[in-house]
C-alpha cells in the first residue's frame, strides 16, 4: 500500500514539453528585447549565452547575468522586457502533453488527491493548462509568481493544511532541484525529479536538492515511485 494521499504535479517540462515547444520562440523574442534596450551583443550571442546559463540559474538570474555580461545603457528596462517576453510566450490553442502523463494523470486521479503547482505568468500558465485540457484531472491548481519572491512551499504548504495529513504523505514531482525538489524537502514531502528539459544539467545548492526518486520518463513515475 503506497504512503502518499496527494501527489503535486509541476506544469513545464514535467506535464509539458516547454523546452521543445516553447522555449525556442520565447527565448528570441526576449533576446530581441534586449537588443532593443540596447544589449551589446548579436541575436545568436545572446540566445547561445541564455541556453548555457538555463543549466544552472533562474531566467530572472539568467537576462541579469546576459545584461552583465555583454553591457547594456538600459539594464533595468533590458532585463524588465526580456522577463516580460519570455514568461508571457505565444501559447497555441492546443497543446500535447508528454508521452505517458496523460495515461499517469488517469491512473492516479482514482488513487490520489491531484494537485498542479506551477510557477510563472498567470494567464500564461492559464493558457497553457487550458490548451493541454488537463485541468479537470486536479483538485486544486497554484500558480506562484517567482517576481514578487513566491515558492512552491506556499502552495505545498496549504495543500497540507487542507488536506489535513502529514507532509511525507505528500509527493512532489518536477523538473527542477531549486524548485520542486527543494522547496518539497523544506515542507517534509518526499520528492521525484523528472530530469527532462533545459534544466537537466542543474546542480544542487543545498541538502534538500537531492529527491528520494528520479525518472526520466513517464512510463518509470508509477513503479518508481511506488504509486
Amino acid at each position: 500500500m503506497t504512503k502518499y494521499k496527494s501527489i503535486a504535479f509541476d506544469l513545464d517540462d514535467t506535464l509539458l514539453d516547454t523546452s521543445g515547444l516553447l522555449v525556442p520562440r520565447a527565448s528570441q523574442r526576449a533576446c530581441e528585447a534586449m537588443l532593443a534596450a540596447g544589449l551589446r551583443c548579436t541575436l545568436d550571442e545572446c540566445m547561445s549565452a541564455r541556453e548555457e546559463l538555463a543549466k544552472e540559474l533562474s531566467h530572472t538570474e539568467i537576462f541579469t547575468q546576459i545584461a552583465n555580461r555583454f553591457g547594456t545603457n538600459q539594464k533595468g528596462k533590458a532585463i524588465h522586457d526580456a522577463l516580460e517576453e519570455f514568461y508571457n510566450p505565444q501559447v497555441p490553442e492546443s497543446l500535447p502533453l508528454l508521452e505517458g502523463s496523460l495515461q499517469n494523470l488517469e491512473t492516479l486521479r482514482g488513487r490520489y488527491k491531484l494537485f498542479l503547482v506551477t510557477m510563472g505568468s498567470r494567464p500564461s500558465q492559464e493558457r497553457k493548462i487550458k490548451a493541454l485540457n488537463i485541468a479537470g484531472f486536479f483538485d486544486g491548481i497554484y500558480i506562484l509568481n517567482g517576481f514578487i519572491g513566491e515558492k512552491k512551499d506556499s502552495a505545498f504548504r496549504e495543500i497540507l493544511r487542507t488536506q489535513g495529513h502529514d507532509p511525507k504523505h505528500l509527493l512532489s514531482i518536477g523538473n527542477r532541484l531549486s524548485s520542486e525538489i527543494r522547496d518539497g524537502k523544506r515542507v517534509g514531502a518526499d520528492t521525484c525529479y523528472f530530469a527532462y528539459g533545459e534544466h537537466t544539467g542543474e546542480k544542487p545548492m543545498y541538502p534538500e536538492d537531492h529527491p528520494d526518486f528520479t525518472i526520466t520518463h513517464h512510463k518509470d513515475l508509477i513503479p518508481t515511485c511506488g504509486l
